[in-house]
């Protein structure tokens, strides 16, 4: 994969001018890009046969749409990235297949718009050394962007429990994919995702 990359970057240094900073900046979104993508893939092929893909594609796209407006902490690696966003994915299906779908998700779900907010308003855009944002125009419209995202979010959750006055699995499949991604931007995240690199490290070495 780091060969895939490679290849990549020297066909940009060949028809751009680009600098080692930007180089660092353009390999690191590409990795974030690749693991993204094999996380995913990794992600839905063991939900399929808990029968729990639904839930977890919702949750990844929940997840996925936020990030791109709010940033947020990586693991180190492609590998432990791919690895963790499987398992995170799967629980949160896991989690919504086996709860009962009734007003307490209401509730829960309320209560990780909330904390979304905050998350957002204190941290986002949350970025990484590897990918600076340094432009204050660009981070407030990236903080707009994600303020708007978990509102209409949390618009369309309630709506449909006013229009159709039941609760779906996927207002908390949807929920988790939030809750994860703000938690992610937060100072508690980034320390969380180092101890998910020490701890693969540790079990599956450097």
């Amino acid at each position: 994969m780091e060969e895939c990359i490679g290849k990549i970057l020297s066909f940009y240094k060949k028809h751009l001018e680009i600098d080692e900073n930007k180089e660092a900046i353009l390999k690191y979104s590409l990795q974030i890009t690749i693991s993204t993508i094999f996380s995913f893939g990794l992600a839905l092929i063991v939900a399929w046969p808990l029968g729990i893909v639904a839930y977890v594609f919702m949750m990844m796209m929940t997840n996925a749409t936020l990030r791109f407006f709010s940033g947020g902490a990586h693991c180190e690696s492609m590998r432990n990235c791919t690895i963790y966003g499987m398992v995170l994915c799967n629980i949160a299906g896991l989690l919504t297949e086996n709860m009962e779908p009734d007003k307490n998700i209401l509730y829960i779900a309320f209560g990780i718009f909330l904390f979304s907010v905050w998350a957002i308003q204190k941290y986002a855009p949350s970025d990484t050394p590897q990918k600076p944002i340094t432009s204050k125009k660009k981070r407030k419209k990236l903080k707009i962007r994600a303020f708007i995202f978990v509102c209409a979010w949390n618009f369309c959750v309630i709506n449909y429990y006013i229009i159709f006055h039941k609760v779906h699995p996927m207002m908390l499949a949807s929920a988790l994919g939030i809750l994860s991604q703000s938690f992610s931007i937060t100072q508690k995240g980034y320390q969380f995702a180092h101890g998910i690199d020490r701890l693969f490290n540790k079990i599956l070495g450097e």
